[in-house]
């Protein structure tokens, strides 16, 4: 996320800052009112950890996903009245919440933060008001899966049980980020928001390996996974979400948790851990020159802005230093395509001003895949054109999608 457009991550930035605004305030009053909680309040602190918790996990802010998921497991349990909201428990939510905002604000270096300590404080807590049948659940995960049985999502049991408490409904709800995100102008972060008005999210993804490689048919689609709870019945969810009901699972998790094996020794599932991720992606930028290159040895043709070149036996393309290209998605992948056919490694050297639209971002997706899987070098000769990572950002593209993919985000301006 190196050069991660402003947009998101400055509004995620200003939202936490909304909601951790008067965020001592309220836990100074849930440590006055004791047992007797007011839901209200509880509420509002339980809603401003899972959003902040919710956002990270997009952006991949590992630690601030974690510290707000921890944060979130104790806040159920107060609401829900397993915990009672005592002084020593207060100091730890405020330690907690301090450090989230902390954490918040470095943004990506904040991963290289160590909240261990305070996540084993926050795990112990809730262990020690959790019933003795119930202790194991932290450690304990079950598959959130497609009707195909592709498994999406893998999610501890504590947090299915409190996402479904009090009747609610699980979905498994699958957007694209083409025809439903952005071709109605808003970005991955405006549909949360709207979701989060009727109910939680528990979890999300971006599945960019769906876009496939160079080899496939061009696809225009994106899947936005979104796990979400709420009190919504089935013959209306579809009307919620404004999406056809095919692409509504609703999830079943008491069949889940009954279902669920023990977890095997040291295992630590990952989200959508089944998905076979693409060979890793060739360097992002270009491995270190040999000898000067000479002339150039054969011309390799225009596709749109692009010139083709072939230079000592690897081939460049390149927009002009000066010209600011709209870089279609056709002409990329037909250029990349040409490049692949010969089995070469390309340099791209586009003007700083280039800016791909989403279907250059795709085709820029497809060509990694293809490139990494015959082992040949797809980088940047340079720095990574501003417009490009921009694109890429306000489009919701983050590390850790791409990483899933098997591409470097390096190749985006994301690290």
């Amino acid at each position: 996320m190196d050069h991660m457009d402003d947009d998101i991550m400055t509004m995620f930035i200003e939202d936490t800052r909304e909601h951790l605004g008067d965020i001592e305030a309220c836990l100074m009053d849930m440590e006055r009112d004791g047992e007797e909680i007011d839901e209200e309040v509880v509420n509002k602190v339980f809603r401003a950890a899972h959003s902040i918790k919710g956002g990270a996990g997009f952006l991949n802010l590992q630690n601030t996903r974690d510290l707000g998921h921890k944060l979130e497991n104790v806040l159920h349990m107060i609401r829900s009245r397993e915990i009672a909201p005592d002084t020593r428990v207060i100091n730890i939510l405020l330690g907690g919440f301090d450090r989230l905002r902390t954490l918040v604000e470095l943004g990506p270096p904040g991963d290289a933060e160590d909240i261990s300590g305070l996540l084993a404080e926050l795990s112990g807590l809730a262990v020690e008001h959790l019933p003795e049948e119930k202790k194991a659940d932290l450690a304990r995960t079950v598959d959130i899966a497609l009707p195909n049985g592709r498994t999406i999502f893998t999610e501890d049991r504590l947090s299915l049980e409190q996402a479904v408490a009090g009747g609610k409904l699980l979905y498994l709800v699958e957007y694209d980020l083409i025809h439903d995100v952005h071709a109605r102008k808003k970005t991955p972060l405006d549909i949360f928001s709207a979701m989060e008005a009727s109910g939680l999210i528990l979890d999300c993804r971006m599945d960019l390996a769906a876009v496939g490689d160079l080899d496939a048919p061009p696809t225009n689609s994106i899947p936005l996974y979104v796990l979400f709870s709420t009190i919504v019945e089935p013959d209306v969810a579809s009307y919620l979400f404004a999406l056809d009901e095919r692409r509504i699972t609703p999830i079943h998790v008491e069949t889940l948790l009954a279902d669920a094996p023990p977890p095997a020794p040291d295992a630590t599932p990952q989200a959508g851990a089944d998905h076979a991720a693409a060979p890793a992606a060739g360097p992002a930028t270009a491995p270190a020159a040999g000898p000067a290159a000479g002339p150039a040895e054969e011309a390799g043709g225009r596709f749109g802005p692009l010139a083709l070149v072939m230079e000592d036996g690897v081939a460049r393309l390149t927009t002009g230093p000066d010209q600011e290209a709209d870089l279609s998605g056709a002409d990329l992948a037909a250029a990349l395509s040409a490049c692949l056919t010969r089995g070469i490694g390309v340099r791209l050297d586009l003007s700083p001003g280039t800016e791909p639209g989403l279907d250059g971002l795709v085709a820029l997706v497809s060509a990694a895949r293809s490139f990494a899987a015959r082992g040949l070098s797809l980088a940047h000769a340079g720095e990574v054109p501003a417009g490009l990572s921009a694109q890429a950002a306000r489009a919701g593209f983050t590390a850790r999608a791409l990483a899933e993919a098997g591409v470097d985000g390096r190749l985006f301006g994301m690290s």
